[in-house]
């Protein structure tokens, strides 16, 4: 049995990269939920409700970032392959990778923010927010949903978009 070391090399570091992604994003996520949802709106920190809610962002921002590795790779792969790149690798994958973060964590923030303002155009006669605020459960589950469907609805939008940025080599026209 022959060992594939470089295989076993780039997965490690594919398992490093993603949990110190995965770990900053979510917790400066939580830090902003924190900050515009539950102080904002004075909800204390064990409200059941507001825990729901909260865990419907996370998980959404989580399910939305959980795909953006594949274009990272890809970008990778196709710098080191690509014979007419002179550059550095390292330095154009950092660049890549910062791309596809910044567009990913900006277009996430954009499809919560507004699934939950469009829910709450709406519903105009519920403040879910008060709701939230007195641990009405139910508008928090339906509040939860609708954010948690939204982000399984816009999952291939956003990827296709990030593809869009893949250097892929032009393939030539056949006429």
């Amino acid at each position: 049995m022959k060992f594939n070391d470089e295989l076993f090399f780039n997965s490690i570091t594919q398992i490093i990269i993603s949990v110190l992604i995965v770990t900053v994003v979510l917790y400066s996520s939580y830090i902003l939920i924190d900050r515009f949802i539950r102080q904002k709106h004075q909800i204390n920190l064990n409200n059941t409700a507001y825990g729901i809610l909260c865990s419907s962002i996370l998980f959404s921002v989580g399910y939305l970032i959980s795909g953006v590795k594949d274009p990272i790779i890809n970008s990778i792969e196709l710098i080191k392959r690509n014979p007419d790149f002179t550059g550095s690798v390292f330095f154009e994958s950092l660049k890549y990778s910062g791309l596809f973060l910044a567009i990913t964590i900006f277009v996430i923030w954009v499809i919560n923010l507004l699934s939950i303002y469009l829910f709450t155009l709406m519903t105009k006669n519920i403040n879910e927010f008060e709701e939230i605020k007195t641990n009405n459960i139910a508008i928090s589950l339906i509040t939860a949903s609708i954010v948690i469907s939204v982000s399984l609805m816009l999952k291939s939008s956003l990827y296709l978009i990030l593809e869009s940025f893949v250097p892929y080599p032009d393939m030539p026209v056949i006429r």
